[in-house]
């Protein structure tokens, strides 16, 4: 029984075998964003690795409205799942890849850590920072939440 070359190639990929891992890049919606956007496309390309997003939304408290809180969570749902497609459509145009997503409810450095002692294949986590002010995320991942990350962390700076 022969196979076609399309299933021969989807049933060879495995992410821990022959390629470099995965980049987790933190997706928001800042300036500093964009350009750690383009800098993990261009080292995806470059280190044969693939790129995963992930994107937190916050919880917004609506614990005693019961069906409005329903809708809300189901458009906020919405609007990130909108997002993150729109950020996997750029990374495809800019290095040929599709990209995993991850998209999580709660606190986005919850988030992080839960997604890295998941996700064996995670070698990197990519956080944008503007030179002006400090990412939140950064500034806690580079004190006293370093101890939590399992993988190297990249600051990509704004201007690159």
């Amino acid at each position: 029984m022969s196979a076609n070359k399309n299933d021969k190639d989807i049933d060879s990929y495995n992410p821990s075998q022959g390629d470099g891992g995965v980049y987790l890049l933190v997706a928001d919606e800042s300036n500093e964003f964009q350009a750690a956007l383009r800098r993990v496309a261009k080292m995806a390309m470059q280190s044969n690795r693939h790129v995963a997003i992930l994107f937190a939304m916050q919880d917004e408290g609506f614990l005693h409205w019961g069906m409005v809180e329903k809708r809300i969570k189901k458009d906020v749902r919405a609007e990130a799942e909108k997002k993150v497609w729109d950020v996997a459509t750029r990374l495809y145009d800019l290095c040929g890849q599709l990209s995993a997503v991850y998209i999580v409810e709660g606190n986005v450095r919850d988030a992080i850590v839960n997604v890295l002692n998941v996700d064996p294949n995670i070698r990197m986590l990519v956080l944008g920072a503007d030179t002006a002010r400090s990412n939140p995320l950064v500034s806690y991942f580079t004190g006293k939440g370093l101890s939590s990350l399992r993988v190297p962390l990249l600051v990509v700076p704004d201007t690159i």
